[in-house]
């Protein structure tokens, strides 16, 4: 099990390890990342000046995250950004200490059990199956598959219990074979069929998941997901953000023309939230959406209370009319 970073690097300041964050690679501490993924000065500048002064809600004791990084499939360049970014919210803010891992072995019943809550960021592939050699017997196979079959129960359990789960961005790319898993998130991704300026609606504008939102609408340049039609459903789960689609392109193929952005529902007992922003590395250092993500990390930890009572999608807006401006007379 992969220790804190306060415990890897004694009193050194966590600031000062993440501005050397190469050395992350070498210490297996992410897995795989691609060149470039080291978290900059400027990144970490960036991200400090957008942290939330305070979380929401004052904890009830003091809370523990896993935060959790390993992508099997597509490795997102922005992982150990994100990573860093929710590290530092709970450092400051004080809302949770969070621990950084990419060994699955942080999912088996002795070990999650510390946590109050996981956190996935950009997460993709079987990531509770080890990749193994293509030539590797048959029998390591199957205790390789055993052994995802029981890490997976093991954290649906977890959730179950009253504990808490939140996704950033492709954590809804992974496990697309186990049902259950996705039963659990709310939805797998289909596609992405926008990488530009979109709008985004506050669908629950009073709600306390969506108080970073006080315009109850805004405009963000990121990687927007298309979610298949299962397990994904409006009676499960309450849509916080979705597209405006009146100032989006309409370039999605969803029959139903809903395209949900961040979520909130229960497993079981326990809390789930999950937001598709968090492709783009300036995501975390967006000052409103750090404190969606505070808001809702919060609430999975089980100390900020909102609803989960699912809503119908609204109306479509309509699309905004604009009168061309005549050019000035010569």
């Amino acid at each position: 099990m992969s220790p804190p970073l306060q415990e890897r690097f004694g009193m050194r300041k966590l600031f000062c390890w993440i501005a050397a964050a190469s050395v992350a690679a070498l210490c297996g501490f992410w897995n795989s990342p691609p060149a470039g993924a080291a978290v900059s000065d400027a990144m970490i500048q960036k991200i400090t000046a957008a942290l939330p002064d305070k979380a929401q809600i004052t904890p009830a004791q003091p809370r523990k995250l896993l935060v959790f990084t390993l992508a099997n499939g597509y490795v997102h360049s922005s992982i150990p950004v994100g990573a860093a970014a929710i590290q530092m919210m709970g450092q400051k803010t004080g809302a949770y200490t969070a621990t950084i891992s990419s060994d699955i072995s942080q999912f088996e019943p002795d070990n999650i059990k510390q946590y109050d809550a996981v956190c996935m960021v950009s997460t993709t592939g079987d990531i509770f199956m080890p990749k193994l050699p293509k030539d590797a017997p048959q029998a390591d196979r199957d205790a390789a598959q055993k052994r995802a079959d029981m890490l997976e129960k093991s954290l649906l359990d977890f959730v179950r219990s009253g504990k808490g789960w939140m996704g950033i961005h492709a954590a809804t790319d992974s496990c697309y074979n186990r049902k259950e898993y996705g039963d659990m998130i709310g939805g797998y991704f289909r596609e992405h069929p926008w990488h530009e300026k979109v709008g985004v609606r506050v669908e629950a504008p009073f709600d306390a998941l969506t108080a970073a939102f006080p315009e109850h609408s805004f405009d963000i340049v990121d990687e927007i997901y298309m979610f298949r039609d299962q397990p994904y459903s409006r009676d499960k789960q309450r849509v916080l953000l979705s597209l405006d689609m009146s100032r989006t392109a309409p370039k999605g193929k969803r029959a139903d023309n809903d395209y949900a952005v961040s979520w909130v529902k229960t497993y079981g007992q326990g809390r789930v939230f999950y937001c598709s922003l968090g492709h783009r590395e300036e995501i975390y250092w967006n000052p409103n959406i750090l404190k969606h993500y505070l808001d809702g990390l919060q609430f999975v930890l089980g100390d900020l209370q909102a609803s989960t009572t699912p809503h119908p999608k609204p109306a479509d807006p309509q699309p905004v009319e604009t009168t061309a401006t005549p050019a000035p007379a010569k």
